[in-house]
């Protein structure tokens, strides 16, 4: 992972108070292997690279985490609903709280058992989404990208290596539904 990047990184995401008490809640809730992802650094940094300075994007907090022992679809449910009462300034002003283990969403996506969140990140459909982070119990900010952060910084939107070989036409319609490029400019689509 590019050490200037990821230092980056870190640097805008502790200084937004709003995402540490994201990180905070999630952390505390104590769940293995557990992390924010996705919108909730994407667009945060593009919102930065762009000079966007208005209400952001309203999307989900998606936090992931892994445990085997219990993949019931109620236990996450019972932890949005938690983060949802409260945390809700974060979902007030981010967007709704989205709970998924991973350890269970390998049936979702149609792919083989993942092994960690690491794995089934791999498995995402963008390497720019394929970004999260958490804070640690010394409040320091951990990243975990597969694919690097290079993406990111560089607004290139790109299908991951499974994707690209798999599933393709979903990567597409994707992105016809997202709409990113309506909010951020120069984004360098590649297929």
């Amino acid at each position: 992972m590019n050490v200037k990047y990821r230092d980056q990184l870190i640097t805008t995401i502790i200084s937004d108070p709003l995402r540490v008490t994201g990180l905070k809640a999630v952390r505390d809730l104590n769940l293995p292997d557990c992390w924010i992802a996705a919108g909730f650094i994407r667009n945060f940094i593009w919102d930065q690279l762009s000079g966007i300075d208005v209400t952001p994007v309203k999307s989900d907090i998606d936090v992931i985490y892994f445990d085997p022992k219990d993949t019931r679809q109620k236990t996450e449910q019972e932890v949005e609903e938690f983060l949802q009462s409260n945390h809700a300034v974060c979902s007030e002003k981010l967007g709704s709280w989205s709970v998924k283990n991973q350890a269970r969403m390998h049936h979702v996506n149609r792919d083989r058992p993942y092994q960690n969140c690491q794995d089934a990140m791999l498995h995402w459909p963008e390497t720019v989404t394929a970004i999260a982070v958490r804070l640690n119990s010394d409040d320091d900010l951990e990243v975990l990208a597969p694919f690097g952060l290079e993406d990111l910084y560089n607004k290139t939107i790109q299908p991951s290596p499974h994707f690209k070989s798999h599933k393709l036409f979903e990567f597409k319609f994707r992105q016809d539904k997202k709409r990113w490029g309506d909010r951020w400019s120069n984004l360098d689509v590649r297929i």
